[in-house]
């Protein structure tokens, strides 16, 4: 994100975006009643009858929602028009910025606080390209998800009917092969709409290193990305979480944001397990924390900040201005990844301590 000028008079913040991580960041930090201004297309009837034809103009924009669309790298801004060329539009109509990388926009808010202004200033260190498709196989049953750094969607559940020992192998070969082309034709489908930087193929026993020779010999893959074969307890989507969390991923997560907060997820599960006194939750706990040091990591779930009250943004503020001071971590956490959900579970605002208060 490049800052392009902050005028803290007027409350307003001038940002060019970059990448994929800077609409996340945007995403987080627009909120209802702000004002957004930038260039945009505006489909324009000139005669009656007509369709119309799509000009550009500079809008300004009363906030009403806000939506982020990582696939197809877009922030969509929702709001009712304040200002623009009196001849195209009528004040008080709704229009949409679809935001992209490299879009030039300014925010003016009642109140900025120091928080989203570090947010909108802090470099991101992990990948925004990053997509991962993960297949959980066993004999019969597959479940496939695609996770990113920003959600997790599981795309389908594959069940097939495969003879036991007992019948000819001609037949369970041919029902494998059905099983597997039934898994390949959705990878190929998403290899050719997403960009798939590794699969993952997890379950017990041999059938994932099966389809992974399938896939080697039969599923014509041009340019395949990374397979990792690894081991796991069945072909449902508890296998697709417990993989996440495997030391065979280690290499990956450097750069992987999912991929490290469920690592840093597991901690304070294991936490809570052994050692709870290490563990504060919610907003009085991570204060009394906060004033005593104690602080050496504290995890945000995004809903917590996108769409908050005035109040409850300040009290944020307090928490993530006390954090940094005592040198602590802080990770915001997406509400479309089991990780976030785990977050909001235990209230949404979870910290690890340095030592016992």
């Amino acid at each position: 994100m490049k800052i392009l000028e902050i005028d803290k008079k007027k409350e307003k913040v001038s940002v060019r975006t970059e990448d994929l991580n800077d609409l996340w960041t945007l995403y987080n930090v627009i909120d209802k009643n702000d004002e957004v201004s930038a260039r945009t297309n505006r489909r324009i009837v000139l005669k009656e009858g007509s369709k119309g034809e799509r000009k550009q103009m500079n809008l300004r924009l009363n906030v009403e929602s806000v939506s982020f669309h990582e696939f197809t790298s877009r922030l969509r801004v929702k709001g009712t028009i304040l200002e623009g060329p009196d001849d195209f539009v009528t004040y008080g109509t709704y229009h949409t910025f679809n935001i992209e990388p490299g879009q030039k926009l300014t925010i003016k808010k009642t109140k900025w606080l120091k928080s989203e202004i570090k947010s909108l200033k802090k470099p991101s260190t992990f990948k925004t390209d990053f997509n991962m498709l993960m297949i959980a196989i066993e004999t019969g049953l597959a479940t496939i998800a695609l996770i990113t750094n920003f959600s997790h969607n599981r795309i389908a559940t594959i069940k097939k009917n495969i003879p036991g020992k007992r019948y000819e192998q001609s037949f369970r070969n041919k029902a494998y092969e059905e099983f597997f082309s039934d898994i390949n034709r959705i990878l190929i489908e998403k290899i050719n709409s997403v960009k798939i930087n590794s699969i993952i193929i997890c379950g017990p026993g041999s059938t994932k290193e099966r389809f992974n020779q399938f896939i080697n010999e039969k599923a014509q893959i041009p340019n395949p990305p990374k397979i990792f074969c690894i081991q796991a307890s069945s072909g449902t989507e508890s296998a697709i979480l417990e993989t996440l969390k495997s030391k065979e991923l280690k290499s990956l997560k450097e750069n992987v944001k999912v991929l490290l907060e469920t690592e840093k997820i597991e901690e304070i599960m294991q936490l809570f397990a052994t050692n709870s006194d290490l563990i504060a939750i919610g907003f009085n706990e991570i204060s009394h924390a906060i004033e005593k040091g104690a602080v050496k990591e504290l995890f945000c779930a995004d809903i917590l900040i996108r769409g908050a009250s005035k109040e409850k943004k300040l009290q944020i503020e307090s928490i993530l201005n006390g954090v940094e001071k005592v040198g602590g971590i802080i990770h915001i956490l997406s509400s479309e990844h089991p990780t976030g959900q785990q977050i909001i579970d235990l209230g949404s605002l979870v910290a690890i301590l340095r030592y016992k208060i």
